[in-house]
């Protein structure tokens, strides 16, 4: 589940900062969100409530700010179902400072396509030598683009005995790669179907 909140203080599962028509998410409320996505367009609450109980939920906080509510909010609603946070470098630090216990790992592969040369570089190298970062936010794992897997990373995690998930894998020939890797401990996947006939 991604989540981003909308201007009206609403939780939403949703994965792109802007909508198809380019309006920024976080300034239109939830009326304005849902009458340009649809019913495709789910409440967090509502996510919640479809998986409580019936399988783990991958928390996806996509934007700083409101790791605390968004914990508390997750927490409150799916009691019954193990739960694993991911972001940035700030969010996942502001998750284990507040909430030691939540199991969060530190997002490795951010999109670059806008930011400067200069920052491009340093991110990539902190990506391929990620120690630093996943010792200052406190992170449980690391949660590793699959381009970054295919260099180094893996065999970082592995040396740092640091559990590593690999994403998003979608080919059929790189999930059952990525199963057969003892250095991958989840694969992230829009396709279970592929993943489960292989597993």
């Amino acid at each position: 589940m991604d989540v981003r909140r909308s201007a009206d203080g609403v939780y939403v599962n949703y994965h792109d900062d802007r909508t198809p028509s380019g309006r920024v998410v976080g300034e239109l409320p939830y009326a304005a969100l849902r009458q340009e996505l649809g019913a495709e367009l789910l409440k967090v609450d509502e996510v919640m409530e479809l998986v409580d109980g019936r399988v783990g939920l991958h928390v996806d906080v996509k934007e700083a700010g409101d790791e605390a509510a968004i914990v508390r909010l997750i927490q409150t609603g799916c009691g019954h179902s193990p739960v694993f946070f991911t972001g940035g470098d700030d969010s996942i630090r502001a998750i284990k400072e507040t909430f030691p216990t939540a199991r969060a790992g530190l997002t490795l592969g951010e999109d670059l396509e806008r930011a400067p040369p200069w920052r491009s570089l340093r991110v990539r190298w902190s990506e391929l030598f990620p120690g630093v970062r996943l010792r200052r936010c406190h992170a449980d794992f690391a949660a590793v683009h699959q381009r970054l897997a295919d260099i180094r990373v893996l065999d970082y995690c592995a040396r740092a005995h640091m559990p590593a998930w690999v994403w998003t894998v979608d080919d059929e020939v790189n999930i059952a790669r990525f199963m057969r890797d003892p250095r991958v401990a989840v694969l992230i996947t829009n396709r279970p179907d592929i993943a489960l006939r292989i597993k």
